[in-house]
């Protein structure tokens, strides 16, 4: 008989607290959302949507007030206080005790007596370590704050809370296994979690800051920018030639050097992740080794298509489509030698 992997899950598999995680989850069809529909074992599933769609709608919120432009300091602290609502919220989940009423109030969200009960459940299933929930919040406070970066250290400081911690996240939810008659999930002891989701992590917001660069150059009053202030001065990139690149439609050779350059390191930053994801080979069940692979193969190929475009990334051209996307995991299937299987219809699931 053929072996197969089989997309189970699609936008609303789930029923009840569930499907309101699931639909947030699910939001643009977006990279881990769509690796996350090959899960075999629906714990893991519910898990990613409660864990994700906290982590959208925080960090939906945030972007929609920067996108915005002038924000005056009254918004920027009442959305602090917001902030703050849901870390404590989260804190309490993750330690297993109910969140206090006026934290839950204050985070504004029509659903969040749903979302805190398929969270909590998440966390006790999956005890991904607070650090990583910290150093999120920590990322998207510094977003109401600051729209540049002066070093590459300081750009890699936010990156830690605002992709790192999203990608261990994650790692944890593949690569745990479930231990004893508790029901709790837990990593290898010999897998190097933290440091395989920075590089990783890393690895996944560099091909991301580059894709979307000219889109974030055009949010709020004077642009978002993801660039550190050090990396350009070395290329020679001003702020004003990336606006003009811009409005050309065209990167500046400086610009394609600089984009070369973080291509390169993203590049590093992927094979030192994949070396220390090694120790899980013989363990992974087929479904969550071709997630993990798949979700790599995913950001590999964005940077594939920036180099495609001579590293310039004002065309336009350098965005992967859905098609192309789908035939990663078409090909990926047929190299491990599966047969892909695309989701059924089904009915929603409890």
């Amino acid at each position: 008989m053929t072996a197969t992997i089989r997309q189970v899950w699609r936008p609303g598999s789930l029923r009840d607290a569930d499907a309101i995680a699931e639909a947030v989850a699910a939001k643009d069809l977006n990279n881990l959302y769509r690796t996350s529909c090959y899960f075999r074992d629906p714990e893991r599933y519910r898990a990613f949507c409660a864990m994700y769609a906290v982590m959208r709608i925080i960090d939906d919120r945030i972007d929609d007030l920067v996108a915005r432009g002038h924000v005056a300091a009254t918004e920027r602290r009442r959305e602090s206080r917001v902030l703050r609502a849901w870390h404590c919220v989260v804190s309490a989940c993750l330690a297993g005790r109910p969140p206090a009423r006026n934290d839950a109030v204050q985070t504004e969200h029509p659903h969040i007596d749903e979302l805190q009960t398929v969270f909590s459940t998440a966390a006790r299933r999956f005890p991904v370590p607070a650090v990583l929930w910290d150093d999120f919040f920590s990322a998207m406070q510094q977003d109401l704050d600051r729209d540049r970066f002066l070093t590459y250290a300081d750009f890699v400081s936010y990156a830690t809370g605002a992709a790192v911690a999203p990608t261990s996240i994650y790692l944890y939810l593949i690569t745990a296994e479930r231990r004893g008659e508790t029901g709790v999930y837990h990593p290898a002891p010999d897998f190097d979690l933290i440091q395989c989701g920075r590089d990783l992590g890393l690895f996944a917001y560099i091909a991301h800051v580059l894709r979307d660069l000219s889109q974030d150059l055009t949010t709020g009053d004077r642009g978002l920018l993801y660039l550190a202030a050090d990396d350009m001065a070395t290329h020679g990139v001003t702020e004003r030639m990336l606006f003009a690149d811009l409005a050309s439609g065209s990167g500046s050779a400086p610009l394609r050097r600089l984009v070369r350059d973080l291509v390169d390191r993203a590049r590093t930053l992927a094979r030192r992740g994949r070396g220390r994801l090694r120790v899980l080979q013989r363990t992974l069940s087929r479904d969550r080794a071709f997630i993990l692979e798949l979700i790599v193969r995913i950001y590999e190929a964005a940077l594939d298509r920036i180099e495609s475009c001579s590293c310039d990334p004002m065309t336009g051209a350098h965005r992967l489509t859905e098609v192309e996307k789908k035939e990663i995991a078409g090909s990926l299937a047929a190299g491990m030698g599966l047969v892909l299987v695309p989701a059924a219809p089904r009915a929603g699931v409890g």
